[in-house]
């Protein structure tokens, strides 16, 4: 019952044609539109619609939220879902939108019964079954190009996919397939340890060094990357973009 009623009410979204100021924003902030094939633009669009008609947004700090906002966000997660049927974190109720980076309280534990308290700046974070939170600034230089290789709305909602399978976030994101899943697993551990290595001893690599700092964020900073500079990731690290590509189940084009 609930699942038709999800459907009949999805159907009533998308009987609605994208305004052409949505359209003008869909064409902003995903450069490669264009080079999407017919049918993935219209997929995307009919995601875009969606998403923006199910969730709770919430402007904080300030920021009014705005169709542009919510269409520019909309289009990143809907982006990497092309290669899923019917993808829309159904889990995910509500995106809280911050103007800037925001400070958010963090613990560490220095042993001993001791715990920190402090706050520290984010620019993102994905919660277990939401909501997700984003910087907007953070959002709008990936749009605008002067974020070469990042995409907060990627990362958090790739965490969002990896979360799937536990409450905590552990670089193993829900695959169907064991076959795939083991073969995601060994390039992890191999490509993570690696990334940590080149980081170590100062060398430059595609992947930014936080995702050295787990294997969930790891998997975070790779799918990012994977969407954002696909042909320097497949030159540098082949066999990762391989495995994003079947878990995205996209050919991605830089």
């Amino acid at each position: 019952m609930f699942s038709w009623l999800r459907r009949w009410k999805r159907s009533g979204i998308l009987a609605k044609p994208v305004s052409a100021s949505w359209e003008r924003t869909l064409q902003a902030s995903i450069p490669f539109f264009t080079h999407l094939h017919q049918d993935e633009q219209h997929r995307l669009r009919q995601s875009v619609q969606i998403v923006v008609a199910e969730k709770n947004w919430e402007g904080c700090g300030g920021l009014v939220l705005t169709d542009e906002h919510r269409v520019t966000i909309a289009a990143q997660i809907a982006r990497m879902t092309l290669g899923f049927d019917d993808e829309y974190f159904d889990e995910i109720k509500s995106i809280l939108v911050y103007p800037d980076a925001y400070l958010a309280k963090s613990q560490s534990n220095l042993g001993s019964g001791v715990v920190m308290e402090e706050q520290s700046g984010r620019a993102g974070e994905a919660w277990y079954r939401g909501p997700v939170v984003l910087s907007w600034s953070d959002v709008l230089a990936t749009v605008q190009g002067h974020n070469r290789g990042r995409n907060v709305v990627i990362h958090e909602f790739a965490h969002q996919f990896d979360m799937r399978n536990g409450s905590h976030a552990d670089g193993i994101p829900s695959i169907e397939s064991s076959e795939v899943a083991a073969g995601w697993q060994e390039i992890l551990e191999r490509d993570f340890e690696r990334l940590r290595e080149m980081c170590r001893r100062g060398h430059p690599a595609v992947l930014d060094c936080y995702g050295a700092t787990s294997p969930a964020e790891f998997f975070a900073v790779a799918s990012e990357t994977f969407f954002e500079v696909p042909q320097a990731l497949q030159a540098e690290w082949p066999d990762l973009f391989r495995e994003l590509a079947r878990f995205y189940q996209q050919e991605i084009i830089g």
